[in-house]
């Protein structure tokens, strides 16, 4: 991949002459996001005045890598010279988060998302590849910026979750490169794929049966779509973000090529799409105001549960020829 070079040089030119810094990712935060910031954290915070904003709890797996103490928990309308968002499609991904960026001077996006136009005043997005961990890799590389067992362990997160496990067709040559030279770091992959995925809290496996016992199968079952209500949060005392791969399961179905998961908000309703074959799930996405990538999107609707599901399995059976 060729990186943009003018841009990188922009990028760091402003982070050197830049004191109040904050760096930012997506609301409801996954794996590449959380990696991606923390890594950036803890690469400039020896030489820079740092805040950190995600809007959203931090999944039980992550906990343990990251110093939840140092997220901002609101907005106060402080200015910053400059805002960094990472794994961030738009500005509206930012969440209650989203005024920062109108109160900083300089705005600069890292992103994979083949739905980001470019938002920021500096864009450094690459739609052909795994994860923006691996992109950040690249950036900090291109600037012979020095990797320490930390930065390597946050990258290799964003990169490990975002690929599936480096199942996904988004997987390169050069993720499985860059992997390399990070356990080259000091970076133990079984001990970070144990605890990102193998330490699940009882109640949040008893939320994860919930879920998926309510798995439907529509349009001669090329559709699985499940809901996860806020009845299923408060029963098993769990945050959204806990019950993590529920629409991949649903996927796994052999017929299924649209997979559909609802979440339920106090006053929204997020949907995450993923797809096999063919069909790109980007495209439907874009439909309701959101992004992502052609075998995984999502969006949010600002209405209730039951109306939802008809919108959305509307558009879902007319893409699939219905």
């Amino acid at each position: 991949m060729k990186m943009n070079q003018s841009s990188i040089n922009e990028m760091f030119n402003i982070i050197d002459k830049c004191e109040k810094i904050c760096i930012a990712g997506h609301k409801a935060p996954d794996g590449d996001c959380i990696g991606s910031v923390m890594a950036l954290y803890e690469i400039l915070k020896p030489y820079k005045n740092l805040t950190v904003c995600i809007d959203g709890n931090i999944p039980y797996n992550y906990k343990e890598f990251i110093d939840e103490s140092i997220l901002m928990t609101e907005y106060n309308k402080e200015k910053y010279d400059v805002l960094i968002t990472l794994d961030c499609s738009d500005v509206q991904r930012l969440g209650k988060f989203s005024d920062v960026f109108y109160n900083a001077k300089n705005t600069i996006c890292i992103d994979h998302h083949n739905t980001n136009k470019g938002f920021a005043h500096i864009n450094i997005i690459e739609h052909n590849i795994s994860s923006t961990g691996e992109l950040l890799y690249k950036v900090i590389e291109n600037k012979k910026i020095e990797i320490n067992k930390k930065i390597a362990e946050l990258i290799y997160i964003a990169i490990l979750t975002d690929t599936g496990k480096f199942s996904y067709s988004n997987t390169s040559k050069s993720t499985h490169e860059i992997v390399g030279n990070l356990i080259d770091k000091g970076v133990d992959v079984s001990y970070i794929d144990n605890v990102i995925y193998n330490s699940k809290p009882s109640n949040v496996v008893k939320a994860y049966i919930d879920c998926i016992s309510g798995i439907e199968l529509l349009s001669d079952n090329k559709i699985g779509l499940a809901t996860i209500t806020q009845k299923i949060i408060s029963e098993n005392n769990v945050d959204m973000g806990d019950i993590d791969g529920v629409v991949e399961f649903i996927r796994e179905i052999k017929e299924v090529e649209i997979s559909c998961v609802f979440k339920e908000y106090d006053d929204s309703i997020k949907v995450s799409l993923r797809s096999k074959n063919d069909i790109d799930v980007s495209k439907i996405s874009e439909i309701f105001g959101g992004g992502g990538h052609k075998k995984a999107a999502g969006f949010e609707i600002n209405d209730n549960l039951s109306n939802s599901k008809k919108i959305v399995l509307n558009e879902l059976r007319k893409y699939i020829g219905e």
